[in-house]
């Protein structure tokens, strides 16, 4: 599409495609995003109804499904503004100031598929999709069953006691692998950050998948890098430490997209993982959760230091499911 117009708070269909099923799902492989309006229209809504449903399979937000934090959503030029631009990971990017977001994230379906976007103003769309005929899904090393379907399980907005557990995925029954998770949060402290992330898998042991926050986004240190050392001239203690867009830092499967705060607080951030090299599978049962501070070695139950203060998230955690 090429400087297609839209109107205000209206569902339009961005791509309507239907083939003869066969043995394998078809799947789209790839999808860009160019958004314009005189409008903010950072909050664009993509749906995506697949093999003739009437509730959509896929319903979510545009920049945020893009690894683009809630903190950094700024309009500009009628978009969000993403101070990092241009940055791209191995699935997802945006490499342009006027929109060019792009995921190369897998929907397999069997028949039909439609996507359609809705704004909340008036504007233009610039878009494309891609995708093939009878293509099973990898993920990683993994070749998924033909019935596998692209899932997004969504917090949006969600208030987390000190030491309460946030679902990231809901207790349910299915065999499913999980691909990706992408979290934007604040807090008056920066204890969330001692939060362990916990999956309860087809009913055996808890697995821990990190000791803290920014350990499972695969830093460390509350997202150190960049920041000054006790070589520099300018470090002071930890407990005075500022945070800021110098943590920010992207790689191929995690990065951190917004970062902004002191230790001991107030504290924000922003951040994706893909679970494609560590790959994340259950096949009768799953629970994901995130925890709003835990003491150390993530097993003790936590007593949390007065400090501890409630968290602000938003999350989508997508997974493959079958």
């Amino acid at each position: 599409m090429k400087a297609i117009q839209y109107k205000a708070n209206t569902e339009a269909t961005l791509f309507d495609f239907s083939e003869t099923p066969g043995a394998l799902p078809h799947t789209i492989t790839e999808q860009w995003f160019a958004v314009f309006g005189p409008e903010p229209n950072a909050d664009a809504r993509i749906r995506v109804y697949i093999d003739g449903e009437a509730d959509p399979s896929l319903d979510f937000q545009l920049y945020f499904a893009h690894m683009v934090g809630i903190q950094s959503c700024e309009s500009e030029m009628g978009q969000c503004n993403d101070p990092r631009v241009p940055w791209a990971s191995d699935f997802v990017s945006h490499l342009g100031r006027g929109g060019a977001l792009k995921n190369t994230y897998r929907i397999p379906f069997s028949g039909s598929i439609r996507i359609t976007i809705e704004m909340p103003g008036n504007g233009g769309i610039y878009y494309y999709v891609r995708g093939m005929t009878n293509l099973p899904v990898i993920v990683g090393d993994l070749e998924l069953p033909p019935t596998a379907r692209l899932k997004l399980y969504k917090n949006w907005d969600v208030t987390v006691p000190p030491i309460g557990k946030l679902p990231l995925i809901p207790a349910h029954a299915s065999s499913g692998i999980l691909f990706a998770s992408m979290w934007s949060a604040h807090s008056d402290y920066i204890g969330f950050m001692e939060g362990c992330v916990r999956a309860d898998i087809d009913g055996g042991d808890t697995l821990l998948l990190s000791s803290g926050t920014e350990d499972y986004f695969e830093s460390a240190n509350f997202f150190s890098a960049g920041h000054p050392s006790p070589a520099d001239a300018n470090w002071t203690e930890a407990n005075t430490r500022d945070f800021n867009a110098t943590g920010e830092a992207w790689g191929p499967e995690s990065g951190v997209s917004y970062l902004n705060g002191t230790n001991p607080g107030p504290y924000s951030m922003a951040a994706y993982k893909f679970h494609v090299s560590d790959p994340v599978v259950w096949w009768d049962k799953i629970s994901l959760t995130a925890s709003n501070f835990d003491e150390p070695g993530c097993i003790v139950p936590p007593s949390p230091p007065a400090l501890v203060k409630p968290l602000q998230i938003w999350t989508y955690t997508w997974t493959y499911e079958w």
